[in-house]
């Protein structure tokens, strides 16, 4: 489990078959055991190795298939270590499971340092004004939501912890839609 709290940005060395490597900032990435989990631009992926500094990962075929990190991809990702029983839980419960990819529509930079992201190609059923949603690994909050569009503020901080800096109108972005309305869309369905 995660929050949304992106601790680095890391930086695509290579995609190879089915092997990533990334190079950290963050120090806090160094000596982790093997097999722990880290969020890479919000998937769950198990540190296989490090190598030269880097982390490697292996990717399965349904990674590569339902993510961004196969798509023209900008080559800086989220990193963001899993929550523990003592953390601050300051974004929202992230499962680094993604749903799917959706596109940039729109970027705008409003005033007092904050930005605009406009997606599209969302599924509307998870779409919830003021709701949780998870983009690229980072904890955001919905506004203005029609049909299988929505935007979300994005204040300076958050900006230049990210990779969103790094994304342009057309890019493709992870998305993992707020686990509670996808559990109760399966009671409804059930029942």
């Amino acid at each position: 489990m995660f929050t949304g709290i992106i601790t680095d940005v890391g930086t695509v060395v290579n995609l190879h078959e089915d092997i990533l490597t990334v190079n950290y900032n963050n120090e806090i990435y160094s000596n982790l055991d093997l097999g722990t989990s880290i969020a890479i631009d919000g998937c769950c992926l198990t540190l296989k190795e490090y190598k030269d500094e880097s982390l490697i990962f292996q990717v399965s075929s349904e990674t590569l298939t339902r993510t961004a990190l196969n798509n023209d991809h900008c080559g800086y990702v989220n990193l963001e270590l899993p929550a523990t029983l003592n953390s601050f839980l300051s974004g929202h419960i992230v499962q680094g499971h993604v749903d799917s990819t959706i596109n940039i529509h729109e970027i705008s930079e409003l005033k007092n340092n904050m930005w605009n992201f406009k997606f599209k190609n969302a599924n509307s059923k998870y779409i919830v004004d003021k709701g949780s949603i998870t983009i690229n690994g980072i904890s955001l909050t919905i506004v203005n939501p029609l049909k299988d569009m929505f935007e979300v503020a994005v204040i300076d901080e958050t900006y230049n912890r990210t990779n969103l800096k790094h994304l342009n109108i057309g890019s493709a972005v992870n998305v993992e839609y707020d686990m509670i309305i996808k559990y109760l869309e399966k009671i409804n369905y059930d029942n």
